[in-house]
């Protein structure tokens, strides 16, 4: 059980690692500029190439796939924050019940174990 434990530690240890490198490794202010203006005149040009082809559905089809690539980049920058409290950040308060439970279930089956002796 303790090696079990330890290494759920251990493995614990490096995902946090991991999210720290992310938060403290930020995406230049530039990055975003880039990533909108880019969409704005692909699909500005590529809407005038399909309009010939797709006619009325060109706004429509146009509309759709900005908000889409529009999330993606949404999603990605909120993913940069890992510990923010946001719809898209770590449950860290979910991990931190969990945790104090079983320490809690360690400590009542550990006294347990003492007072029977």
């Amino acid at each position: 059980a303790f090696l079990a434990t330890e290494q759920v530690l251990f493995e614990l240890n490096l995902y946090f690692g991991a999210c720290l490198k992310i938060n403290n490794t930020r995406m230049p202010a530039s990055y975003n500029v880039f990533m909108r203006s880019f969409v704005i005149f692909f699909f500005a040009w590529a809407s005038l190439q399909w309009a010939p082809t797709i006619e009325w559905l060109t706004p429509i089809v146009t509309g759709f796939m900005v908000f889409l690539i529009n999330t993606v980049i949404v999603i990605g920058d909120q993913m940069l924050q890992p510990f923010d409290l946001q719809w898209s950040g770590l449950p860290l308060q979910k991990y931190c019940v969990i945790i104090e439970n079983e320490v809690m279930n360690v400590s009542r089956r550990h006294a347990m174990f003492f007072k029977c002796e």
